[in-house]
This record gives structure tokens, C-alpha cells and sequence, in this order.
């Protein structure tokens, strides 16, 4: 009677096998890794192409592009960073100003107006605190003194006709939307002014798009109005252009 023979693996066997089986672990998960950034290459480069045809059909309806991506109807993959740059125009914005803060924005603004000039004539020269009034220098018919220590907006009225009406809106309107406030509390003394928040107030003339993939820092495109196509690599430095 022939008896069978059973056979175990040895050490070395197994040590062969777990090996074999490390490697081809590894090949596959590099190959799964590499579908997956070509898969994230080809839905950035994707994006970038599909938010520049929105920001084309924008600006067929609105003869200019838009200051912000959020503009637009168009809504980008949540798996890819999309940032828009461009040339809008923009306006400092104060927020949390003391009293004084706001009294120097108000003074700043008003001589940003100024001097105040029409038909060869100049009228208001300049604005400054005076005691507790604010004096707009100027001619007889354009110096005015605005008693203080407060100020109401009401008060603020410039008297040199349509010339000095129009100044005199501007600084209220720029005023306030930088954040001032009325009424003015006239200052003993001049304050320096805290950093603003850079606000577009308008729309843009051209543009700079990039999207990125956030898992791989290598894949960014970017589009601008010149490129038929999506270019690789990040919007060319030196633009000028802002975001927001």
C-alpha cells in the first residue's frame, strides 16, 4: 500500500508569497492612484473650460465680465477650487471705526473732492477741523463753516451752486459706502485709519480663471478671454488683476 505524501509550504515559500502579493498590491494601487489623478486632471481641465464659456455668454449680455464667479449662473464640481481674477474696479470698506476714525474717513473723503473747480474758477480748496466745526475753505460765496461738535448728514451742504452740490454728494455718498457713519463728532486730533476690506464695485473688463484639483497640488488650469482653450499650469503673474 503506497502512502501520500502531504507537503507543507516552508518559511521561505510563504516569505515568497507575501512578497509576490506585496507587489502586486502595490502595482495595483499605483495604477488605481494614477486613474485617479488623470480623473481629476480631466474634470479640472473640464471646469476651467466650462466656466469660461459662462463668463463668455456674460459678457454677450453684459458688454463685461463679472467681478466674482458667484455672478453668474454657473455653479463649479465641489471637487474643484475655482477662483476668478479680475481688473473690476474696487473701494475700500471700514467697519468697527471709533468715533474719531470716522470724523478722519469724513475728512479724508472731503478733500478727495477737493479743490472744487469749474469754468477756470476754483471755489473750496480744502476741509478741516476747526475747534468743533468743520470748515470748507474756499471763496466767499464756497467758504462755509458747519458748526459741530456733531454733524448731521443734513448739514454737510456746500454753497457754490451746481458745482459744489455735485462734490457735496459725492463725498456723502463715498463717505458711507466706505462705511462712514453720521452724525460726525469733530475730533480733537487727527486718527490713523485700520486696514479696509477691498470691495469690487463694479464689473470687470477681462479676467483670469484657475481651477485646481485640492488632491493634487500639480493639476491647475486657467483660462482667460485670449485662450480658445483651457491652458495648463496657474494664471500668469504680473496681471494686475484681484480677487476678489
Amino acid at each position: 500500500m503506497v502512502r501520500a505524501v502531504s507537503r507543507a509550504f516552508t518559511i521561505i515559500e510563504l516569505i515568497i508569497v507575501v512578497v509576490v502579493i506585496a507587489i502586486l498590491a502595490a502595482l495595483a494601487v499605483v495604477a488605481y492612484n494614477g486613474m485617479q489623478e488623470h480623473s481629476a486632471g480631466v474634470l479640472v481641465q473640464h471646469t476651467a473650460g466650462d466656466a469660461q464659456r459662462t463668463l463668455q455668454v456674460y459678457y454677450v449680455n453684459n458688454r463685461s465680465y463679472p467681478a466674482n464667479i458667484a455672478n453668474t449662473d454657473y455653479a463649479p464640481p465641489l471637487t474643484v477650487a475655482v477662483v476668478l481674477y479680475t481688473d473690476a474696479p474696487q473701494a475700500p470698506v471700514y467697519s468697527g471705526l471709533t468715533s474719531e476714525q470716522n470724523a478722519q474717513l469724513f475728512l479724508n473723503t472731503c478733500n478727495g473732492f477737493m479743490p472744487i473747480v469749474s469754468g477756470g474758477t476754483t471755489y473750496s480748496t480744502a476741509c478741516v477741523y476747526n475747534g468743533n466745526n468743520l470748515h470748507v475753505k474756499g471763496q466767499v460765496a464756497a467758504n462755509v463753516v458747519i458748526n459741530g461738535p456733531s454733524i448731521a448728514q443734513s448739514s454737510i451742504v456746500l454753497t457754490c451752486g451746481a458745482v459744489c452740490t455735485t462734490a457735496q454728494n459725492n463725498i456723502i455718498s463715498t463717505f458711507t459706502s466706505q462705511g462712514g457713519t453720521f452724525p460726525l463728532t469733530v475730533p480733537k486730533a487727527g486718527s490713523t485709519l485700520p486696514a479696509p476690506t477691498m470691495v469690487n464695485t463694479g464689473n470687470a473688463s477681462t479676467y483670469c480663471l484657475e481651477a485646481r484639483s485640492p488632491n493634487y497640488s500639480s493639476i491647475i488650469y486657467h483660462t482667460t478671454p485670449d485662450e480658445a482653450v483651457a491652458q495648463a499650469g496657474p494664471c500668469p503673474s504680473g496681471s494686475g488683476l484681484h480677487y476678489p
